[in-house]
């Protein structure tokens, strides 16, 4: 009986850790997806500051473009400390990470399906 549940155990144990890694195989895919949009917003900001550059001229100019500077980095700032923090829980709580992401998957699913 103890080498069934220890069989069990071990089953459930390898799926545990089949999970978390597929777990973190998406995390990882998830991450890979947040620096190449942060990319994109990145370079798009820069045009649009360009743009204004040419619109504007002088300090007025100068003192935009710094400030628009310092929003882009306080942006990508607060993502990475997101993505650190969803990492991070998910690490912590694979099943419930697990489950979670089933169920935005589920509902988006619907969604689109409409």
């Amino acid at each position: 009986m103890s080498d069934t549940s220890s069989n069990t155990s071990k089953r459930a144990k390898a799926a545990a850790d089949k999970a978390t890694r597929e777990l973190e195989a998406r995390l990882e895919a998830l991450r890979e997806e947040m620096d190449e949009i942060m990319g994109t917003l990145g370079k798009k900001a820069e045009t649009k500051i360009d743009a204004l550059a040419d619109v504007f001229s002088g300090d007025t100019a100068d003192q935009i473009m710094e400030e628009l500077r310092e929003v882009l980095l306080e942006i990508k700032a607060k993502a990475s400390a997101a993505e650190k923090k969803v990492v991070e829980t998910a690490r912590e709580n694979p099943l419930q990470t697990l489950l979670i992401a089933f169920g935005v998957g589920f509902l988006a699913s619907l969604f689109l399906r409409r």
